[in-house]
């Protein structure tokens, strides 16, 4: 039987490798019924002490009979009576059967839970070598799926991912930055050629005053002023004298 068992919970552990069904619930679970077999187990060989124990309690009975019955025949033999001596006897001989009958059931009692104790300490270590095992393997899943997980995340962050995003924005604040470098060398032009288009110009109308000045002709722009200046001056003679 006990055979049998260990045979069935070495197949449960194995098979546990070729199901899809999740490893960490399938050994735990494979786990528990290891306990409760291992319990009945233990339940079986304390019974089976307890039934050594209640045979040897009852040959001791039987033989302590034998002995009380043995010695009742030979006092009816001392007092003549042979025939109360003879149901004495066999009296005795009834209970001298009965004990021999228990020592061999005791004997064999006595062989077998030798047996089941063995067996109990086999399934013990047995149990204790699937519980290092179920500790292993699930801490070996744990680590296969946080493993996959983690791939899972990197292959979405290096294809797809914020990766690729971190690249096109790279592109589109690269678009940006040259479209302004752009425009500000476009205002900056136009500013200059503002500036040098005055420059320029004042550079030819001082020119034209020096050369109108030195052939002797009035400047246009000083005529023009030049009254309302006197104007003023001869306005503010007039409100002197008064």
């Amino acid at each position: 039987m006990f055979e049998r068992l260990g045979n069935l919970f070495r197949a449960m552990f194995n098979a546990i490798l070729g199901k899809m069904e999740d490893p960490q619930i399938m050994l735990e679970q494979t786990y528990q019924d290891l306990q409760s077999n291992l319990i009945q187990v233990r339940q079986a060989v304390a019974q089976a002490i307890a039934t050594e124990k209640q045979l040897e309690q009852q040959l001791q009975k039987n033989k302590d009979q034998a002995e009380t019955w043995q010695n009742r025949a030979a006092m009816a033999v001392q007092q003549g009576n042979d025939d109360l001596a003879k149901q004495a006897l066999q009296r005795r001989q009834q209970y001298v059967q009965a004990a021999n009958d228990l020592e061999t059931q005791l004997k064999s009692q006595r062989e077998s839970t030798v047996t089941l104790r063995q067996r109990l300490t086999d399934l013990e270590a047995e149990v204790q070598k699937a519980y290092t095992k179920k500790q292993v393997l699930i801490a070996r899943d744990k680590a296969a799926q946080a493993t996959s997980k983690a791939n899972e995340i990197l292959s979405k962050t290096t294809s797809s991912g914020a990766m690729s995003v971190m690249e096109k924005m790279e592109t589109k604040v690269l678009e940006r930055e040259a479209k302004a470098a752009a425009m500000s060398e476009l205002s900056g032009d136009n500013l200059d050629k503002q500036f040098k288009s005055f420059e320029g110009k004042s550079d030819v109308e001082m020119e034209l005053l020096a050369l109108k000045q030195s052939m002797g002709v009035k400047d246009n722009t000083i005529q023009v002023k030049e009254p309302v200046l006197i104007e003023t001056k001869s306005e503010l003679d007039e409100e002197h004298t008064t």
